[in-house]
């Protein structure tokens, strides 16, 4: 009976000491992300607002600041999904805005009233992959996007079209824009990786950068 009670108590200890693990593990992976969300001078990387995929279990934060009017947005998109592709397991992809085009605003209310029915990724595909037929330097056509969009399965355009008249989504730009300010981005595409900013834009020096916080 007294060795019962002494395998009791034991299995109890090993419990509540397993909690406890479990409990300061999550904790300490909850103060590493929330070390990378702000800068020095306080300016966060991520808001509440943005847009952010991944399941992160690793704790690496990767924050593209983009403009869906921009060229360079548009030829660094395919090499930022395939880094997100071979480690959504581990990291999360955060968008932030940075309107700097003429018709930057309206395509991100595409964008944002897109994402209100799940269909956020499919939307910026369609944006960058045509990019070159709606954002014409000469002769820019960005209602085109009202028929590229329509094509997405699943996506109700005329939800769209009342929900890009939100007032919040201004409001969303605006705040990107003055956090890029406060974190010196000059220009789109501009990347973070757990706070630290991507030198070159291309595949192989976004992977090192993702894999030297992965596996630091």
């Amino acid at each position: 009976m007294k060795n019962k009670k002494i395998v009791v108590i034991s299995l109890l200890i090993l419990v509540i000491g397993f909690i406890f693990a479990a409990y300061a593990y999550k904790n300490n992976e909850t103060k590493k992300v929330a070390n990378i969300t702000a800068s020095e001078d306080g300016a966060p990387f991520v808001r509440n607002h943005s847009p952010s995929f991944g399941e992160n279990k690793k704790g690496v934060v990767v924050v593209e600041f983009l403009d869906p009017e921009c060229e360079s947005c548009a030829a660094f998109h395919p090499i930022i999904k395939k880094i997100y592709k071979e480690n959504y397991e581990d990291i999360s992809l955060v968008i932030r805005y940075l309107p700097n085009h003429r018709n930057s605003r309206f395509v991100i209310k595409l964008l944002e009233a897109s994402r209100l029915q799940n269909k956020y990724t499919e939307a910026l595909d369609v944006v960058f992959e045509t990019q070159e037929k709606w954002a014409s330097h000469n002769n820019p056509k960005p209602e085109l996007l009202w028929t590229y969009l329509s094509k997405i399965e699943g996506l109700d355009i005329k939800k769209v079209e009342a929900d890009i008249k939100n007032p919040l989504f201004e409001q969303m730009m605006d705040i990107d824009s003055n956090d890029g300010r406060t974190l010196s981005v000059r220009g789109t595409p501009s990347v973070f990786v757990n706070g630290k900013s991507l030198a070159v834009l291309s595949y192989a020096t976004l992977l090192e950068l993702v894999e030297s916080e992965l596996y630091k």
